[in-house]
């Protein structure tokens, strides 16, 4: 078995009104779902897919954050509630010794399994953290608490990585020497990767981005390709013995009303080509151990 988690930052589950996500053409995700029924609070059970909501504010009051919301996700420790309240950006020393003990990278090498973060990292992101100007975000902590070795650009210009961006229009945009892909190619690289490990985690972080500065057109266009580049990773993994989950942190970009983070719940949308009996994920904290679980029985 190997499951791949899809990460899109502040991708939430809105209304109809306002929401890019549903008025961008989503052909593959309709399928996935037997309609364009990515919004609402809902269950639905189609095929070999399924989509239930998650509750992104960890009993906490307030908007829900990234700092918190990440670390959830990737420990299955609420760290909303060991805080006391919701970080933004970057995990804080107290979130950071939580990553480090149980990130779902370090419990799965500690159990003898493999994962592997698709992202890639440039000279230039490098340069930044070591001038201090930058700090590693929960997902990157995640990974090299779990003694995950990051992937550069020789890695993504072989294919053997991903950018967040899933073009790579971003990286030669800083002069990196690599090749301009489709998303839907991107995709495919992520599946093709993803068949050698246990786990595997792609990040982008652009729908949160967009959401912020509320850009319309340009967030229908991204979520497009991120439909793409989900039609890229099931043309390489249907016939696999493959899990994967796309899920976010908190909500922005499915609300023009709101400029920022938002309340909704966000989406656990999952595929399979084996038969696996999904947890009953209802909450951001429940998802690490969901997949322990089911890397463990498979």
């Amino acid at each position: 078995m190997h499951f791949i988690m899809i990460f899109l930052d502040g991708f939430g589950l809105g209304s109809e009104e306002n929401n890019p996500i549903v008025s961008a053409r989503t052909p593959n995700m309709d399928q996935l779902l037997g309609g364009h029924l990515l919004w609402g609070d809902r269950f639905i059970a189609a095929g070999k897919s399924r989509l239930t909501s998650l509750d992104a504010t960890l009993g906490v009051p307030g908007v829900p954050q990234s700092a918190t919301g990440q670390t959830t996700l990737w420990t299955g420790v609420n760290a909303s509630k060991v805080l006391g309240y919701h970080l933004n950006a970057y995990p804080n020393q107290q979130l950071a010794h939580i990553i480090a003990e149980k990130s779902i990278f370090k419990q799965l090498a500690d159990r003898g399994q493999q994962g592997m973060f698709a992202n890639t990292f440039t000279p230039f992101y490098e340069q930044q953290i070591a001038n201090g100007k930058k700090r590693h975000s929960a997902s990157t902590l995640s990974a090299l608490a779990g003694g995950v070795k990051l992937r550069r650009i020789p890695d993504l210009r072989e294919g053997r990585a991903v950018y967040y961006d899933m073009t790579n229009a971003f990286p030669r945009e800083l002069g990196e020497d690599v090749p301009l892909i489709s998303p839907e190619q991107a995709g495919r690289n992520l599946g093709k990767l993803a068949l050698n490990y246990d786990f595997t985690l792609y990040e982008s972080f652009l729908t949160d981005v967009f959401g912020h500065k509320q850009k319309w057109a340009e967030s229908i266009r991204l979520i497009e390709q991120i439909d793409s580049f989900l039609g890229g990773l099931m043309d390489t993994v249907k016939d696999e013995d493959v899990a994967w989950l796309l899920t976010s942190d908190h909500g922005n970009i499915e609300d023009f009303e709101i400029k920022g983070h938002t309340q909704n719940r966000v989406p656990a949308l999952t595929w399979s080509n084996s038969k696996i009996e999904w947890p009953q994920w209802t909450k951001l904290e429940d998802v690490t151990p969901g997949i322990l679980e089911i890397l463990s029985i498979k």
